[in-house]
């Protein structure tokens, strides 16, 4: 079970030991961590195309700490986020479009 907090402000020191929590800064965690694991799972079809690869990890590294940046310089945020946030969701966009080439055990998955 994970729980993901804020910060530990309000948590005692025997609740932190007790349930072994372990907190880490947004910042310190980074955003190439992200992009590595969802590298990784990658549908087959397109993880086997490395031009693709190569491709996707190039924007990533070229554009996602910029577009970060851009982000927090000029667009107000009703509800603030961290950078680990927009990225996450920026790979839950981008699974929406790979979605349809996961392979099932019929071929490709069909999507309406």
């Amino acid at each position: 079970m994970m729980f993901e907090v804020e910060d530990l402000a309000v948590a005692s020191p025997a609740t932190v030991s007790r349930c072994g929590m372990i907190y880490m800064e947004p910042q310190s965690l980074g955003l190439g961590v992200l992009i590595t694991s969802w590298m990784a799972k990658l549908p087959a079809k397109v993880g086997a195309h490395k031009g693709i690869v190569k491709i996707l990890n190039d924007l990533f590294t070229d554009m996602l700490d910029d577009g970060c940046y851009f982000l927090r310089r000029n667009m107000p945020e009703m509800i603030k986020t961290v950078d680990n946030n927009v990225a996450s969701s920026l790979l839950r966009l981008l699974d929406c479009y790979l979605n349809k080439y996961i392979e099932d055990e019929d071929g490709l998955k069909k999507i309406p």
